[in-house]
């Protein structure tokens, strides 16, 4: 009887480390080892199955068809095996989140010192995301995703609503002004999502042509675009989650006449049944409500 290959569970685990985060000094550093040994694990991973994993750049790998199929695959089962690993010797002290980017930034962790006031024994650990382009397999404890309004969230529970308007700087605004009202049509717009939909979204429900928007600059996360917005380079459709430091020093005020919008939700999903998970999820719902 033929026995079949064995493959390296250290060598697959190198291997998703490296899809996720997209670059092989980011996966070394995560792993503790130097990049070419994350290199020579890889290889020998590809030489071992017979097939290339990555397209290799000058400083950036890729996934190719293969290794995006073979991490959809494996990287769930390298995130069941450290999750359980981790319990064995984890306390309940310490809980990892996954959030987008803008929102960690601007929204949760500004907060995490009063989480910290209510639970000073737990440690929060915020992870933002993969690179840019590689799948997304959340192995966090608590999970938070943005939904647009028309998107389906089955499993996930609403957390916050995504009211946004129109925001710009003081300075953008009074220029604007002179001796008459302003309106969407005099300002710049900014751009930070795929295709525009927020911005299509938004006129749709709020009576307004998307052919009144004339767009200037664009980035690629709502953090950016709102650094952007507060130097006066143009307006920016943004909810109170993400604005309340610059509108509380006056950075940013509303484009008077224009009323919010729902165009979306921020959810959350629990991976874990823990007490620490429990009394974060609460404590979020409890700052969220907080606004309203």
């Amino acid at each position: 009887m033929q026995i079949g290959r064995r493959i390296s569970l250290n060598a697959i685990r190198v291997f998703a480390t490296v899809a996720r985060t997209g670059s092989l000094t980011a996966a070394g550093a995560e792993l503790g080892v130097t990049p070419g040994a994350v290199s020579h694990q890889v290889k020998k991973l590809e030489d071992e199955l017979g097939v290339s994993f990555f397209r290799r750049g000058n400083n950036s790998v890729s996934l190719t068809d293969a290794g995006e199929r073979f991490y959809q695959e494996v990287a769930p089962a390298v995130g069941l095996i450290e999750r359980s690993a981790g319990a064995l010797y984890r306390q309940e002290t310490e809980i990892s989140v996954q959030a987008p980017t803008s929102f960690a930034v601007r929204w949760l962790i500004p907060l995490l010192d009063r989480f910290r006031a209510l639970c000073p024994e737990v440690r929060v650990r915020v992870e933002t995301g993969p690179a840019p382009g590689f799948p997304v397999v959340p192995i966090s404890d608590v999970s938070i995703r943005y939904f647009r309004a028309d998107e389906a969230a089955e499993g996930w529970e609403l957390l916050g609503r995504d009211l946004s308007r129109p925001v710009l700087s003081p300075s953008l605004l009074a220029a604007n002004t002179a001796a008459r009202k302003v309106t969407i049509q005099d300002v710049p717009a900014l751009k930070c999502a795929a295709g525009n939909w927020d911005w299509k979204l938004w006129c749709e429900k709020s009576g307004v042509s998307p052919a009144d928007l004339s767009f200037s600059h664009e980035f690629d996360t709502d953090d950016a675009a709102l650094h952007a917005c507060v130097a006066g380079l143009g307006m920016v459709l943004a909810s109170p989650l993400l604005t309340a430091k610059e509108k509380q020093s006056g950075a940013l005020v509303a484009l008077p006449g224009y009323e919010p919008v729902d165009i979306g939700s921020y959810r959350y999903q629990r991976r874990s049944d823990s007490r620490v998970v429990r009394q974060f999820c609460g404590w979020m719902d409890a700052e969220m409500q907080s606004l309203e």
